[in-house]
Formats: structure tokens, C-alpha cells, sequence
């Protein structure tokens, strides 16, 4: 039960967190969260897993629908993949979350759209290119209409199949040069934050063409990028420092209208359900974002988020804590319900007292929810400190 004027606590698990383990319910329950958001679609991933009694780690080793795909995806080139090589099961999302549910835990799903490689790499013609034509075949283009189709096939599957109470949606957006998938061998060439964004502007054949129908001159746009690129000398710029930034706007339009587009391609698949859910979208104030977080600008931008009902916006709150709470303090501002996606897991403390610090400053700087990363890769000590937090913001 959440106290008046305490936030509300979400707790992010895996299917396989509960999966074979008599036990996950009880002590998922025992951290006092209030629901759960427990992975419906999600990209590959190595995962620890401290407390199952039959196994430590779980290799999932694509992107996968952690729910029977049917004949959603029959006719399109997007197609999820199988969990069922890790989890044993087609449907391992539902029966995971009639176990959580069977303890009184609603359950959302946690719900990657845009983040597949397995899905990126048979079709790398629907992925992001930058403007060298390096193609990210982790991150498929919301530009594409095909992307669009899929998006909204993942959530209508997830609403048929697995009827979670609510949905948690991450990289509604396009991801870039950063969040990829394989050993990462890039950190030694000290490519700016500037010069990441550069590189995460997408010149793929949709954003080309609706560049092109707004009359901009796609070859220039691309040249000014190499040329920025190769010039770049300042291993610390970012695109708040870079006086460049402001000649991009109309590529970072067209970029948050594609984002805007497929989410209310999705948002109009919830719709259509005829389902009463709680709606949250991974989002960021950062104008220049990509990856799991889409920028406010995208809301701002969608024709259903606004008339969506139970909904919030979970801004990333890993690192410093000023930076989050300006962060929180900007979307709460504007009117948006507030959630704030906390880490427990390290570099943060194993402390109860010192997350519990942190998460109420977060509170008080405008978040109306915690969503806490990870439950079930949490060791149990750290499992200890989430209960001992959330119990020490009760009043």
C-alpha cells in the first residue's frame, strides 16, 4: 500500500528471476515495491541470477518476445525472437507474472521496441546510419514504416497474450552510436559526447526522404556531420557546449516526429485493446537522446500521449544526483507525471540508508514514482537495502 506522499515503487524483474525459484515471489514481496515491471520484449542480455536454486546466470542471447509471437509478425520482415532456449517456455512472461500476481503484485510489462540486433541485422536496410553509412544493426529507425508496424505488433501481442495490468516502454525512439550489444571497443578512440550525437543522426532511405520532402539538403546535412567528425579535437565537448548543435534542429525534428508517429502507432494499439493500463515511457529532457530514453520532445510531440490517461514519464537517474534532480525538476514542470529509474545495483551503495537518502531527494525534486533497477540482478545484501529503503520512505 503506498502512503500519502510517499511514491509509488516499481520493481523491474526477468521472467527467469521467477521462473524455478519456489521463493522469487516472497521476496520480490518483502522489498515492499508496489508492482513490478517484468520483461516482455527485451534485447540480449548476461544475466546474474544470486539467489535461484537452480542456476547463476542466464544467456540471453538475443532479442527476444518473452510471450508467444503467433501469427502477429506472419507477414512482416520484423520478426522477435524465441525465449524459449533460455527460459524453456514460449509464454514465460505469463506465467511469471501469475506468480508475482498470486502474491497481490500487479505486473507491468517491460516493453524494448526499437532495440533488436537479432531483428536489426537480417534487415539492416531498417536500421540506423549515420552519415559515414556505418549502419547500427542493434537499432532499428523509427522512420521506417516497417519499425512502426513492429512496435505496435510487440504491444498488441503483449496486451492479447500476456494481459499485464500496465506497460513500461523503452527506446520508443532510435538508439545511436552508444547502447550497443557486443564487447564494446570504442572507449580508447575518445569520441566526444558531441561527436556520439553526430554520429547517431540517421541518413538511412526513410529519414533521407522525409528530410528530403522538408526541403532539406540531406548531402549537406551529411557532409557538415563528416566534417564536424574528423575536426573534432575536444575529447570532453558536448552538444550543449557545441556551438554547432543549433544548425542539426531540423534533422533532431524529424528524428522526434518518427519517434512520435511510432508511439502513437502503439499508443493506438492500447487503444484498440479496450484495456484500462497504466502507461509509462522511458524519457529524458535531453533533447539530443537516444537509446532506452526518448527526449520530452517526443511527448510533446504525439498526438495520443497527451489524451493517453494513467500515465508517467520515467527519467534515468543513475548518475549524479544533481543532474536528476534538475532533470526531474524540468518534467515535473511541465506538467508530466514523474518517475525516476533508480539504480541498486553497483557503483550505487549497498547501504539502505544512503539509496533511501538519494531516492527521497529524487522525491522531493519531483518524482512521483521510483522504478528500481534491478530486483533480480540485485545481490542479497543489495536486495536487503532496496526493502530497507522503500520501508525507510514510508511514513
Amino acid at each position: 500500500m503506498v502512503a500519502a506522499g510517499s511514491p509509488h515503487v516499481t520493481g523491474y524483474l526477468y521472467p527467469w528471476d521467477v521462473l524455478g525459484d519456489p521463493h522469487a515471489a516472497g521476496w520480490v514481496k518483502n522489498t515492499g515495491v508496489d508492482r513490478v515491471a517484468l520483461a516482455a520484449a527485451y534485447h540480449s542480455v548476461r544475466a546474474g541470477t544470486p539467489r535461484h536454486p537452480a542456476r547463476r546466470v542466464v544467456d540471453a542471447r538475443s532479442a527476444a518476445l518473452y510471450l508467444p509471437a503467433g501469427a502477429a509478425f506472419r507477414d512482416d520482415a520484423l520478426v522477435p525472437g524465441s525465449a524459449a532456449g533460455w527460459t524453456g517456455s514460449e509464454n514465460s512472461f505469463a506465467t511469471a507474472a501469475e506468480v508475482l500476481r498470486n502474491a497481490g503484485l500487479p505486473v507491468d510489462a517491460w516493453t524494448v521496441l526499437t532495440h533488436s540486433s537479432a531483428a536489426g541485422s537480417r534487415n539492416p536496410g531498417l536500421c540506423v546510419r549515420n552519415a559515414f553509412g556505418d549502419v547500427y544493426t542493434y537499432a532499428l529507425c523509427p522512420s521506417q514504416p516497417p519499425v512502426r508496424r513492429y512496435a505496435a505488433s510487440l504491444v498488441e501481442q503483449i496486451l492479447v497474450e500476456g494481459k499485464p495490468d500496465g506497460l513500461v516502454l523503452e527506446a520508443v525512439g532510435a538508439l545511436g552510436f552508444g547502447h550497443q550489444n557486443r564487447h564494446e571497443k570504442t572507449e580508447g578512440a575518445e569520441y566526444s559526447p558531441w561527436v556520439q550525437a553526430l554520429l547517431s543522426l540517421c541518413f538511412c532511405d526513410a529519414c533521407t526522404e522525409t528530410c528530403t520532402s522538408r526541403g532539406l539538403d540531406v548531402a549537406g546535412f551529411r557532409s557538415r556531420v563528416q566534417e564536424l567528425v574528423l575536426a573534432a579535437d575536444d575529447p570532453d565537448m558536448t552538444p550543449a557546449g557545441a556551438r554547432e548543435a543549433v544548425e542539426f534542429l531540423p534533422l533532431l525534428q524529424v528524428r522526434w516526429d518518427a519517434a512520435a508517429t511510432l508511439l502513437d502507432t502503439c499508443l493506438s494499439a492500447v487503444e484498440s485493446s479496450g484495456m484500462s493500463l497504466r502507461l509509462s515511457i522511458h524519457a529524458t529532457p535531453d533533447p539530443w537522446a537516444t537509446g532506452p530514453f526518448v527526449p520530452a520532445e517526443v511527448l510533446r510531440r504525439s498526438r495520443r500521449w497527451p489524451a493517453a490517461g494513467d500515465v508517467t514519464a520515467v527519467v534515468p537517474c543513475w548518475g549524479e544526483a544533481a543532474q536528476a534532480s534538475e532533470w526531474l525538476g524540468s518534467m515535473a514542470g511541465a506538467g508530466v507525471r514523474t518517475g525516476a529509474y533508480v539504480l541498486a545495483l553497483p557503483p550505487k551503495t549497498y547501504d539502505g540508508g544512503g539509496l533511501a537518502s538519494e531516492w527521497r531527494a529524487l522525491a522531493e525534486a519531483g518524482a512521483d514514482e521510483l522504478h528500481v533497477y534491478h530486483l533480480g540482478l540485485a545481490s542479497t545484501r543489495r536486495l536487503g537495502a532496496i526493502g530497507e529503503a522503500v520501508a525507510r520512505l514510508r511514513p
